[in-house]
């Protein structure tokens, strides 16, 4: 361990942030640095180390783990960054005190310079838990912060309990009591807290029979909202403008200037990056995740997240993994290569490796989810979505019961955290939305332009033209697809999203029927991973899994849209 009698707050001191999933680190990382991470009201939202650099040193927020002791891979960074921190800032939340205070216990026994923050406090009052923080202290022998870190509450509390503790010994605990009960005993106290409508409305999100005919009609209201207000109302005016407006006027300049040429028509042609991808980004595609990620970013906050894994939990053991994949699962759902690496969570090679194939395969990113819906919700018949979520559903069951059986091995222990129900803050969830907003334009302004690029060179040269003729035993006599949906296989290489909104456009005049919509979406919902998806399963799992599964997508994707569609005709 580095010297900590160092001057407190040199910029080359090192504060690491520990503690169990869900206690609010990330919100404290935010308040004290200003440095934004993606926050969440369920456990594992943070799977990486974050570090920012500031005026009092160097911040690390490690992801949450409930031990020391299992030697996962989480713990094994996290107890990297322990034995290399000149302080440690332990962050407990106050509603669960009696089982943040074992991790506290293992901390304290490592001899690190150790603060503990007690977060969420306003929560545990509304419980009616009351806290002695100074006995608290003295019977664990460091110093007790108390904080609303959602709030922006402890800031200069925090700053100051750092600077003390940093001037204090690394040995200065004096916990004699190994029993968490005798030290909360003297502590913390609960009175009746009043029943509210939370609690009631929780009762029922968590009973079995109610619980999953709540989950449908969620679905169904997201499916509504983007299908019918969104891309009903938003994007057919967002288009007209792009078409009316913007596309001729970038046209006849680019023209002017360069004349007819290649490079005037990757720029402004038919598959241009000014004109195609322009229209298929801002005018589709921005529209559509907007609202995506603002509704599950309420539903994120309010924590209904950790009650759908509550109720999902058993589908997951058939599967072959436990109640934890449901956090690579959603975060999944918004991208894939993040949901790949949160896979670290998962407690052994088994459940790795199956949840990274399903993510692969089976869920698609936010930006295509959100054309997906509002695709399938532009033709106005709920029975085509029920449908599409069917087919998903079985595929995924499918390839995962076949994986368990082939992998075999046990599945580790559940520990699935359900943080309190509570109404969403729209400062947060503004603020999560904007942040994956830009993620996704960092990540997808090249993509986009990059396909527009390819697509237009290859379409130039006639290759666009072979590739529909190679193609056509697939798209044609496999599908009963039009040829040009061998451009959405091109795009999609690049990107899902990318052929997702391409499908989209397909929609409104090459694909006539209602059948041939449905079996486009569920096909392009089942292919190849996209680039940074396949390089982060390289990366994480190997080159043999990365390949694999790559090739295994394509031909799963290939294989169900041809049964699916055969199936289609025959009503």
């Amino acid at each position: 361990m580095s010297n900590c009698c160092r001057c407190p707050f040199a910029r080359e001191c090192k504060i690491v942030m520990v503690g169990n999933p869900n206690v609010g680190k990330s919100s404290l990382f935010y308040m004290l640095s200003g440095k934004y991470e993606e926050i969440s009201n369920y456990p594992g939202t943070s799977v990486a180390v974050a570090i920012a650099k500031t005026h009092f040193g160097t911040l690390i927020d490690t992801p949450g783990i409930h031990s020391l002791t299992d030697n996962t891979q989480l713990e094994e960074i996290t107890k990297k960054y322990v034995n290399e921190a000149d302080l440690v800032m332990n962050v407990v939340n106050a509603l669960t005190l009696e089982r943040d205070l074992i991790f506290t216990k293992q901390l304290l026994e490592t001899q690190c310079n150790l603060l503990l923050v007690v977060n969420q406090i306003d929560e545990a009052e509304k419980n009616g838990i009351s806290i002695d923080y100074e006995q608290l202290s003295r019977m664990l022998g460091v110093k007790v912060v108390k904080t609303m870190a959602n709030k922006g509450v402890g800031k200069h509390e925090m700053r100051r309990a750092m600077g003390e503790s940093m001037k204090n010994s690394c040995h200065m605990h004096t916990c004699d009591s190994p029993d968490i009960k005798n030290i909360l005993k003297g502590c913390l106290s609960t009175k009746n807290a009043v029943t509210g409508r939370m609690q009631k409305i929780d009762r029922l999100l968590l009973n079995p029979l109610l619980g999953w005919p709540i989950l449908l009609c969620v679905l169904y209201v997201l499916f509504k909202l983007l299908g019918t207000v969104i891309s009903g109302h938003l994007v057919d005016y967002l288009v007209e403008v792009i078409d009316r407006f913007y596309i001729p006027t970038v046209s006849s300049y680019v023209s002017a200037l360069l004349g007819d040429n290649l490079l005037a028509k990757i720029l402004t042609g038919e598959f241009g990056v000014l004109t195609m991808a322009v229209r298929m980004l801002f005018g589709i595609v921005l529209p559509l995740i907007t609202g995506f990620h603002i509704i599950m970013s309420l539903l994120e906050d309010s924590g209904y997240i950790p009650r759908m894994a509550a109720l999902a939990g058993r589908f997951f053991n058939f599967l072959g993994l436990n109640g934890d994949a449901i956090i690579p699962a959603l975060l999944g759902f918004g991208c894939g290569a993040m949901g790949t690496i949160s896979t670290r969570i998962l407690g052994t090679t088994k459940e790795k490796i199956i949840a990274t194939a399903l993510i692969g395969l089976a869920i698609p990113c936010a930006a295509q989810q959100g054309i997906i819906i509002s695709l399938l919700a532009s033709l106005n018949k709920a029975g085509i979505f029920f449908v599409y979520i069917v087919v998903m559903l079985v595929v995924a069951t499918t390839c995962g019961k076949i994986l368990n059986l082939c992998l075999g091995g046990d599945i580790s222990h559940f520990i699935m955290d359900i943080p309190p129900l509570r109404l969403p803050s729209f400062r947060s969830c503004f603020r999560k939305t904007m942040h994956r907003i830009k993620g996704f334009f960092f990540e997808s302004i090249p993509l986009f332009a990059l396909s527009a690029a390819v697509i237009s060179v290859l379409h130039e040269y006639g290759t666009l033209h072979w590739l529909q003729s190679a193609l056509a035993p697939i798209v044609e006599n496999m599908l009963h697809l039009p040829k040009e949906f061998s451009d959405v296989f091109v795009m999609g290489i690049i990107g899902r999203d990318l052929a997702s909104a391409k499908v989209f456009n397909m929609s409104q005049g090459l694909l006539s029927i209602d059948a041939q919509i449905l079996t486009a979406t569920v096909v392009i919902s089942l292919f190849v991973p996209c680039i940074n998806a396949i390089l982060v399963i390289f990366k994480e799992r190997g080159w043999q899994m990365a390949i694999s599964l790559w090739f295994s997508t394509f031909l799963i994707s290939i294989a169900v849209g041809a049964v699916l569609t055969r199936i289609l005709e025959l009503f």
